[in-house]
């Protein structure tokens, strides 16, 4: 990624390297993103071994010094993305260390949290998007849980947090995703909004687009 010019950020050839977050710059805004996982601790980047930035959230969801650090607010950014991968697989809505972890995150600093790893789309609140489902599929499908379904998130953000949450249905076909159309959108806004509803959120559909209020 390096070699090709392609900032990236959780994973580095030892711990501070797979720590550091990356500040990106557009239309004069600097956006530091900083990015941990919270499984599988074999992964973690070790001394001498390149690896993950593994952060210790599955039980507590207490944060680790590093990460603390790594959100906190500073004069190199105007605004900061914590992207975790956390929680387990194939489940409806965060789980409790889920919900532990994100309020840590935005008291420590962090002006936005996108959560991944479920594989599907959980509700969005606040300042959180719990888990952005996947945009790309290969996974067996679900027949409630819809993996076959999922969204493109759009967020309107300044250094006080997101102005504006919306997302786009997503229609995941096998290693090919394409706008969700007609009963696929549908069932796409009823999945939304039952899962923001869960998390204390709820969804209005604008057009082609669900905003998240």
């Amino acid at each position: 990624l390096a070699a090709a010019g392609i900032a990236a950020v959780g994973a580095g050839a030892s711990p501070e390297a797979a720590h550091a977050p990356v500040v990106l710059e557009a239309a004069g805004v600097r956006l530091r993103v900083v990015a941990a996982t919270d499984h599988p601790a074999a992964y973690a980047a070790r001394r001498g071994s390149p690896g993950v930035a593994f952060a210790a959230l599955r039980h507590s969801g207490r944060l680790p010094g590093w990460l603390r650090d790594a959100v906190a607010p500073g004069p190199d950014a105007d605004a900061v993305l914590a992207a975790v991968h956390w929680g387990p697989n194939m489940v409806a809505a965060p789980v409790p260390a889920v919900r532990a972890a994100a309020p840590a995150l935005l008291a420590a600093g962090a002006t936005l949290v996108a959560g991944h790893s479920a594989h599907v789309f959980h509700g969005a609140a606040g300042a959180v998007l719990y888990d952005l489902g996947d945009f790309l599929d290969d996974y067996r499908v679900h027949p409630t849980l819809r993996n076959d379904l999922g969204l493109l998130w759009f967020v309107t953000l300044d250094a006080d947090g997101p102005r504006r949450v919306e997302a786009l249905p997503l229609a995941l076909d096998y290693c090919h995703t394409r706008p969700a159309m007609g009963g696929e959108a549908d069932v796409v806004e009823r999945l939304l909004a039952e899962r923001c509803a869960a998390v204390g959120s709820r969804v209005e559909r604008h057009g082609h687009r669900l905003v998240v209020v």
